[in-house]
């Protein structure tokens, strides 16, 4: 019997048998009785799966449509989408491999990027706002018939059916777009302004598959490579490789590894080739994996980077250097230390101010940080990774461009970028003092950077006499195997003073740093021959 019956007899009951002065309280009672009744009812109906209407199938925090709800939608509409045949021209059809026109779908998979900061910087109740404000602006920008849910902590699905299927990847890309610009309005957060990215992987039906199993995992794997090739949207590509056993294992040792300190950094000294002076440390990224060992960047970051993890790294890396320079300096080195930041993290809007933040809590000024890109970064979204380094500069914080040579910045580019450094890549040094070709494409770089008042620095500077080359050239300062092999934090301290004794300078000068006195000039700067003695082995 229904409860409303049930409460409408009772308090007719109630009524007939009591004086009006007492209604009140058993009113009360009632109403509070009737409320336990309807919770355990509803409770009980929600963990058996068959609640009144859609109740297990929106869900409570935007409104839409759950993962429930959505493949129960999905699986209905993909029935209307028929098999796509393909007609051999025997049959009197178009030639073999010719696609048949028909009604198709398309799913868009919407991925909110770092959503996880927002919660952790301001508090899951804003994360919960921008859910639902997010929710709000796919709808807006939905056409009538979409199948629009919630499917994870920050996913969303798009269904769009009665598409044409020639026309699909069109319609798809137009719908993708209308999504990426609704979402890139700023949203106002706390009294600030916060930009939002999103990353979509798009499938098709039935091209990429018809049940809605297949489709959400196609798509998924497209989100994935829009991730990797820092790209909006991907459609997907039956070429694209799917995680094997042992790659998925990989990334579940990479978010473990972050989580339980297995990430270890070392530190290569970086010197004024004229004065010999130690100016700073760039921080090299380590995984000291619990059976293998330490491994190399080369062969962990990749995936760090296809499993969305970078991010995270670079803060990690980020707050670990500042912290190291801060105990640096505080034993009287008054170095810089160098940040690699990945193209996918410095078109963020939000990172300038991550860095303020690492900056005051380590307690070491803008001018003792310098943030590093590649060209990639450049290449890919010039226009947000302009605007984020800008504002570091603002701060004070320096920006260097490494690996200067090794991809496809034009000079257009090097000529509006804000940077006060470039780092001529290693490759460039082999040849140098046997081949005058490349021995004139470092002279001529060195020139141009000087020219557009930019510090060169030269990686991979490994004996005496190359040292001596880049003096006489004018290049500003060196790294690489002949100051010294990446060190710990704690050996770059008395590491400093043996340099001290092999370079000829007195530990004033070496624990000066950046801005040490003026004028100090190395005898090789007069003499190309005498330069500091090499490290051991390196001869």
């Amino acid at each position: 019997m229904p409860v409303g019956a049930i409460m409408a007899g009772l308090l007719i009951w109630i009524m007939s048998r009591r004086e009006a002065a007492t209604w009140i309280v058993d009113l009360l009672w009632l109403s509070i009785i009737f409320t336990i009744a309807r919770t355990v009812l509803r409770t009980r109906a929600r963990r058996a799966g068959h609640a009144d209407g859609e109740f297990t199938r929106i869900d409570d925090l935007t409104g839409l449509t759950n993962r429930r709800g959505f493949l129960e939608e999905a699986a209905r509409l993909l029935t209307t989408v028929p098999e796509r045949p393909t007609v051999g021209a025997e049959d009197g059809g178009p030639p073999p491999g010719r696609r048949v026109s028909g009604p198709a779908a398309a799913l868009m998979v919407i991925d909110i990027d770092r959503f996880g900061e927002i919660n952790g910087g301001l508090g899951h109740e804003y994360g919960d706002r921008l859910l639902v404000a997010v929710s709000r602006r796919i709808s807006a920008v939905g056409q009538p018939g979409d199948i629009l849910a919630r499917i994870g902590g920050d996913e969303f699905a798009v269904l769009v059916g009665g598409i044409d299927a020639d026309r699909a990847q069109a319609v798809v890309d137009d719908a993708a777009v209308r999504v990426r610009d609704a979402l890139g309005i700023p949203f106002v957060l706390a009294g600030m302004r916060a930009p939002l990215e999103v990353k979509i992987g798009i499938a098709l039906a039935p091209d990429h598959g018809r049940d809605v199993g297949e489709l959400l995992g196609n798509a998924a794997l497209a989100l994935r490579e829009a991730k990797k090739s820092h790209a909006g949207h991907r459609v997907y590509d039956p070429g694209l490789v799917r995680p094997s056993p042992a790659r998925l294992r990989l990334r579940t040792e990479l978010r473990t590894g972050l989580r339980g300190g297995q990430i270890e950094l070392r530190y290569q000294p970086k010197a004024d080739l004229r004065s010999g002076r130690v100016t700073g440390m760039e921080a090299l990224v380590r995984w000291r994996h619990p059976v293998d060992g330490v491994r190399s960047p080369d062969l962990f970051l990749p995936d760090m980077e296809a499993a969305g993890l970078m991010p995270a790294l670079t803060t990690l890396v980020l707050q670990t250097a500042l912290e190291e320079c801060a105990r640096w300096r505080a034993g009287g080195a008054q170095l810089s230390v160098s940040v690699n930041v990945p193209a996918s993290v410095i078109v963020d809007s939000g990172f300038a101010f991550e860095v303020r933040d690492a900056l005051g809590k380590a307690g070491v000024p803008p001018t003792a940080l310098c943030v590093e890109i590649t060209e990639d970064s450049l290449m890919t979204r010039r226009e947000h990774a302009q605007r984020t380094l800008g504002r570091l500069r603002a701060q004070g914080v320096r920006v260097s461009l490494d690996d200067y040579g090794s991809g496809y910045c034009s000079l257009a580019y090097l000529r509006d970028l804000p940077a006060d450094e470039l780092k001529l890549d290693r490759a460039f040094l082999r040849e140098v003092e046997r081949d005058s070709a490349a021995a004139e494409i470092v002279r001529s770089t060195i020139a141009l950077a000087h020219t557009l008042r930019l510090r060169m620095v030269a990686e991979g500077v490994e004996t005496v006499s190359l040292w001596a080359l880049l003096v006489t050239w004018g290049c500003d300062e060196a790294q690489g195997y002949f100051l010294s092999r990446p060190l710990r934090g704690d050996q770059v301290l008395p590491w400093l003073g043996q340099w001290a004794s092999r370079a000829g300078l007195s530990p004033s000068m070496i624990t000066m740093g950046v801005g040490g006195p003026a004028g100090v000039r190395h005898p090789a700067a007069r003499h190309a021959s005498a330069v500091p003695a090499a490290a051991p082995g390196l001869r």
